[in-house]
């Protein structure tokens, strides 16, 4: 599995890219505006410039248009308004008042300038006229009105400028004059005709006061825009760091979900996630390296009995400190791993030879079998391991880990607390295991299973008082398999449950068959496989199978092992009671070959012993079994059970039961298991020897 830090890493060189082309587009965006608003600026401020210029020119045009109408304006004779050389052809350029007062006509252009003199003095505004054929010398155009003057002949209507004048700023326009009729009387001599532009005006507005309030506009503006562009960078800067917060955050949160993705949460181990990588990475490796990696396949010993008698935080409390232990044995390089449950696995990367890894695996068994320290006491567990090599065992992580549990189950079934290493033996063996698995989940679905039926008889009449049910498989492809080859693999992949199921409905169902037929029997007895006893929802079963067969009350008994009362610590005497109290007896099969103890029929609610076939086998000859074999009767009948012999084959032991008070027998004697039908026909061959319900 990729850990998805270089993710967020890019990520944040990524954000920082983005919030840097954020910043400068940000920035650019604020400068850009701000030469906008600049420009803006400048451009009302020269239009307002330009607007006075064009207030004070239409004033003059209106002067001079009144002026010329009127043909000019007489003045008295002063020493500023001294008469015009330039107007000596007209005859009446002079007069005298009848009070003797001197009066001289002044043109319009003459009047204006003077007039331009004035306002300018007072308001600084200049004002100028002038001609490319000029009537007074003085008006004669400099360079740039000249250019003016010759672009109002191409049709242009005004020209402005900036430019300095006596070291100040002005704005400096001029639009063109047309000759009008009133204009002849002191033009006519130039050749003007009405219509022509015979000049210019022109108007120079100071842009002292302009530009002052101008910048003062444009202190404001960027000063607004700072502000903005500061606001900006504020709400980049929060962006930023909530952004890195963020990051920080799925940081945060893609290393918890890679912790929980690849590490067990109780122990601190690699999972099966991150197990499978390094050992994948370690023998990418070894190949290589021409180097041998090894597997331990770890599975603790007696940890459900912990888990359930003490408790699943004492249970967890002893997967933690296993799982101490495991690492204080292995190197740093190596990968300790909890698959699951109480399931470990070590890999030992670029290894030598097998005596190291059986040294580690000796170390593992050394310090899981010193005393556990918990609930206050003192706790003993083992271990069981299973051991693979590459590349000798397989190329391949699942074959790797297939071999090492296959070598761990040969190590539990060697008497636990050891090591094993894988063989191609083992491998057949488990290939078997997983063949006969697959068989039998077909042999479900395609109901190739049947009962027998071994008839149980009362040892002091010879009366027969019911039944065993025994399962038979008749497999198209392996012919008939006995029940001790397909049993244990059943309960180990669990198939167990509804084959147990199966039998249970089935049983019932013949037993009902027989009622109907008048051949009713005291008991039926059913095997029930610890596994099956043990299910979660054996008890709410049995229920259902009660009320659905009430012909069953009080007449069926389950035959239990004593691993029942080895393996389920979760009180089975209370899932025994609530059997015991829905009508459904309890015998206990196989008694004296397991660890058979008196304390179970003393403390657990058992209504039947049976005596298991290798006791009863010998009972005429071995002075030993036959002492065994009463001594077990005559204790279950002071505790107040019944005994049931199993595997009577002969007359001697028939009598040799029948002496010692012996309760009931079945075997080859009587008669061997049979099909439902011959059951039928020998329980009607029988019929006198019934038990009537």
């Amino acid at each position: 599995m990729i850990q998805s830090f270089p993710l967020v890493h890019s990520d944040k060189a990524r954000l920082r890219v983005q919030l840097w082309l954020v910043f400068f587009g940000w920035t650019l965006m604020v400068l850009l505006l701000l030469l906008w608003s600049l420009n803006k600026e400048d451009a009302e401020m020269l239009e307002l410039a330009r607007q006075e210029a064009i207030d004070n020119f239409n004033k003059d045009q209106a002067f001079r248009v009144w002026a010329t109408t009127h043909g000019g304006v007489y003045v008295p004779v002063t020493e500023r308004t001294q008469p015009s050389p330039l107007l000596n052809h007209i005859p009446e350029r002079d007069l005298v008042t009848p009070s003797g007062r001197q009066l001289t006509l002044m043109n319009p252009a003459y009047m204006l300038r003077q007039m331009m003199d004035d306002y300018a003095d007072l308001y600084g505004v200049r004002g100028r006229i002038t001609s490319i054929k000029p009537l007074n010398p003085d008006n004669a155009p400099d360079d740039w009105e000249r250019a003016a003057l010759e672009s109002f002949s191409r049709g242009e209507k005004e020209q402005f400028e900036l430019t300095d004048i006596d070291g100040e700023p002005y704005l400096r326009l001029i639009r063109p004059m047309q000759t009008q009729a009133g204009c002849l009387k002191c033009h006519h001599n130039q050749g003007y005709k009405v219509g022509d532009v015979r000049g210019g005006v022109g108007i120079s507005v100071p842009m002292r006061d302009y530009l002052a309030t101008a910048a003062v506009q444009k202190r404001e503006i960027s000063m607004g825009l700072g502000l903005i562009w500061l606001a900006g960078l504020s709400a980049i800067g929060f962006y930023a760091k909530r952004s890195y917060q963020r990051l920080e955050e799925r940081k945060d949160y893609e290393d918890q979900i890679w912790q929980q993705a690849n590490f067990d949460s109780l122990t601190g181990l690699s999972n099966r996630n991150l197990f499978l990588d390094r050992l994948d990475h370690a023998l990418a490796y070894a190949q290589r390296q021409q180097t041998m990696v090894a597997l331990l396949f770890i599975d603790l010993d007696r940890f459900k009995y912990v888990n359930d008698a003490l408790g699943h935080v004492t249970g967890d409390q002893l997967l933690q400190e296993a799982a101490r232990r495991l690492r204080l044995c292995v190197r740093e390089m190596d990968t300790v791993s909890r698959l699951g449950g109480d399931e470990f696995t070590v890999i030992l990367p670029a290894i030598s030879e097998g005596q190291s890894v059986a040294r580690v695996a000796a170390s593992i068994l050394n310090e899981l079998s010193r005393p556990f320290d918990l609930a206050a006491q003192e706790t003993h567990v083992s271990a069981s391991i299973g051991i693979t090599i590459y590349p000798q065992d397989g190329s391949d992580s699942g074959m790797l880990l297939q071999h090492a549990d296959t070598a761990m189950y040969q190590a539990k079934e060697d008497g636990r607390n050891t090591y094993r290493f894988f063989t191609w033996e083992m491998n057949r063996e488990a290939e078997g295991r997983i063949s006969m698995g697959a068989a039998l989940r077909n042999a479900i679905r395609e109901k190739e299973f049947l009962l027998h039926y071994q008839p149980i008889v009362d040892i002091a009449d010879g009366q027969i008082v019911g039944a065993e049910a025994l399962i038979r498989w008749e497999s198209p492809g392996r012919g008939r398999v006995r029940p001790d080859e397909f049993i244990p693999v059943a309960e180990e992949s669990g198939l167990i449950v509804p084959i147990g199921d199966w039998v249970l409905q089935q049983a019932a169902l013949d037993l009902k068959q027989w009622d109907r037929a008048g051949l009713k029997m005291e008991l039926l007895s059913v095997n029930v496989s610890t596994v099956q006893f043990q299910y979660e929802g054996f008890l709410e079963k049995m229920a259902d199978l009660l009320k659905a067969n009430q012909h069953l009350s009080s007449r069926l008994f389950l035959e239990i092992t004593e691993s029942v009362f080895l393996n389920e610590h979760r009180e089975p005497g209370v899932r025994l009671g609530v059997l015991r109290q829905q009508g459904i007896g309890i015998s206990i099969d196989d008694f004296g070959t397991g660890y058979s103890s008196l304390s179970y029929l003393k403390r657990f609610p058992v209504d039947k012993i049976k005596i298991d076939r290798s006791f009863v086998r010998d009972v005429t000859t071995d002075p030993e079994d036959a002492a065994l074999c009463e001594a077990i009767i005559a204790m279950a009948h002071h505790l107040g059970l019944k005994v049931v012999a199993e595997g009577v084959e002969t007359e001697a032991q028939w009598q040799f039961l029948r002496k010692s008070g012996c309760d009931f027998a079945q075997g080859f004697y009587f008669s061997q298991p049979l099909t439902v039908g011959d059951f039928t026909e020998y329980l009607g061959k029988h019929r006198n020897m019934m038990v009537v319900g």
